[in-house]
């Protein structure tokens, strides 16, 4: 089947996303000392952290360029009344996309909040809006659906998440957000890097074994590793 124009751009997009990924340093590896992804427990020898595509303005602003075209082109941004965040760097992407698309801009809060002044979703929201949940990567979307769940009670709808990132390896993700009803859309994942890189771009043979066995049995691998000490990842 010959691939649509919108297939072929989705495709460069993840591509050159992966590609500043790896140029800016973003992504770590560390089978000895592997990160701990919060919300689940594993271990992982490989983690992204998208402050380092933020601190670069050419590449902040091509992956900027790539995020508002996929949301446009993967969700109905027409009938969009408001992009939210939880805490973290989701919060500094969720405000550039809502800056690019007009919107209002929404913290969310996961847990109740301790002070009677604070409120689980921060900012002016209307009962019946629809709200794009975004964050710089995801795992298995424990955190997505954790974050979903007080903006629906605040009685907005939520179906459609967006990230930079995306692991691409937990299966479980369907299981966090597909009773949500919620729809993750994400520019690159790790095939996509792992694609990159084998057409010779910067990262050691070795690494990508240790990446392959990792990415096809992340639960094995986290396993045989979790008597190492992990670095912390932020959950996602």
């Amino acid at each position: 089947m010959i691939p649509d124009a919108w297939d072929i751009e989705l495709r460069e997009g993840a591509l050159t996303t992966a590609r500043l990924l790896l140029d800016t340093g973003a992504v770590t590896f560390d089978a000895e000392h592997p990160f701990t992804c919060t919300s689940s427990g594993l271990v992982s020898p490989i983690h992204v952290d998208t402050r380092r595509l933020l601190s670069d303005p050419e590449a902040r602003s091509t992956v900027l360029t790539l995020a508002v075209r996929m949301i446009r082109q993967e969700t109905d941004t027409g009938a969009l009344d408001a992009v939210a965040a939880g805490q973290g760097v989701g919060e500094v992407w969720a405000a550039l996309i809502a800056d690019r698309l007009n919107l209002p801009l929404l913290h969310v809060r996961r847990d109740p909040p301790d002070d009677p002044h604070k409120h689980p979703v921060e900012g002016h929201v209307e009962p019946g809006w629809r709200v794009l949940l975004v964050d710089q990567l995801a795992t298995d979307g424990c955190r997505k659906a954790g974050l979903a769940k007080p903006l629906r009670r605040a009685g907005c709808e939520v179906y459609d998440g967006f990230v930079i990132f995306q692991y691409g390896c937990f299966d479980t993700i369907h299981e966090s957000l597909a009773p949500l009803g919620i729809t993750l859309h994400a520019l690159a994942t790790w095939w996509d890097l792992l694609e990159l890189a084998g057409q010779g771009h910067c990262l050691p043979g070795v690494m990508l074994e240790e990446i392959h066995a990792f990415l096809h049995a992340p639960a094995r691998w986290s396993a045989e590793h979790q008597q190492k000490k992990g670095r912390g990842a932020a959950a996602a």
